[in-house]
């Protein structure tokens, strides 16, 4: 993870913009004691629904269930995905 200050970003805004967008690494901007983080959209958007996933107790009580089942060897076969 790269960390630049904001002097730093405003001069070189393109260069930072297309390393974050190329190796998908976050930018921490920072000025004075606080800062920024620039990421781009597809790595954004799949935090986002991380955060979704995770906040929502219905859907993590259903992960612990499928996982405790599929560490007890209770799996079923699935052949044909229209079956279902």
């Amino acid at each position: 993870m790269q960390v630049t200050s904001i002097s730093a970003f405003r001069a070189n805004i393109k260069q930072y913009y297309d390393e974050v967008l190329l190796t998908e690494e976050p930018l921490i901007i920072t000025k004075g004691d606080t800062g920024a983080v620039l990421v781009p959209l597809n790595v954004f958007n799949a935090m986002q629904r991380r955060l979704e996933i995770l906040g929502n107790s219905a859907v993590m009580k259903d992960i612990r269930e499928a996982t405790l089942q599929m560490k007890a060897g209770q799996l079923i076969e699935i052949t044909d995905i229209d079956a279902l």
